[in-house]
């Protein structure tokens, strides 16, 4: 199946590579982002008529949503701002493209595929995380729950967990976790590779030719599931 597909989230290092997989094998792939640039189109995803009206002008075979931010905060000192900031974006905005695309792929009447970034931390918690846990956690049940929805629409709907993924965001995470340690960013870094049974960090295109194939008529059976991509990170 190569249709028509939307990445939303196409700014950063797993969306800008889903959006090169989905070209590379065939699709029409149109890209947003909260910072447009490189032809993509500017979404805030917290802003649920901006999702339905891009929604709308794509009309997608295929979804790809990769927005989301992060917070490392331990919980007694939790910032109710920043909590809302990344559950407005991790899991309000996936909703909102949830429903927009629902709509409109029930709307063509062609059936369709959409696939949710989740995280190997929203499988598993951890610490000095709760608000980037929660809302990757609420995002597998929102998938589970959209997915039973949809399947008498021919939608399937599923998440990939990505365990440690060399990123501009985990980049930043990697410098927060040195400063607050004292400790070097080379360091850190190394330390999130080790992390369960993981050996390695994984490449943004390892993550997005699994979210491309959980579109295609590879896994015309799939709904429902999550998807871990993490090269161990969860195993111990």
């Amino acid at each position: 199946m190569a249709g028509r597909a939307a990445v939303i989230g196409a700014g950063g290092g797993i969306g800008r590579a889903c959006l090169a997989t989905f070209a590379d094998a065939g699709w029409e792939a149109t890209g947003a982002d909260l910072h447009a640039g490189d032809g993509l189109h500017p979404l805030d995803v917290t802003d649920p008529e901006a999702v339905d009206g891009f929604a709308r002008q794509v009309d997608a075979d295929a979804l790809v949503y990769a927005a989301g931010t992060v917070a490392t905060m331990p919980v007694a000192e939790t910032d109710p701002a920043v909590w809302r900031r990344v559950l407005a974006v991790n899991l309000d905005g996936a909703a909102h493209a949830a429903a927009a695309f629902a709509r409109t792929m029930i709307a063509g009447g062609r059936g369709g595929a959409m696939v949710f970034l989740s995280s190997a931390a929203g499988v598993r918690g951890e610490a000095n995380a709760s608000a980037y846990c929660a809302s990757k956690a609420g995002l597998i049940g929102l998938v589970e729950s959209v997915a039973a929805e949809l399947v008498p629409h021919r939608i399937r709907v599923n998440a990939v967990a990505p365990g440690n993924v060399d990123t501009p965001m985990l980049r930043e995470v990697a410098r927060g976790i040195a400063r607050a340690e004292g400790r070097s960013e080379a360091e850190v870094w190394a330390g999130l590779a080790r992390t369960g049974a993981a050996d390695r960090i994984l490449a943004p295109g390892e993550v997005a030719r699994v979210c491309v194939a959980l579109c295609g008529d590879a896994f015309s059976g799939v709904t429902g599931a999550t998807v871990p991509v993490d090269a161990g990170y969860l195993l111990s």
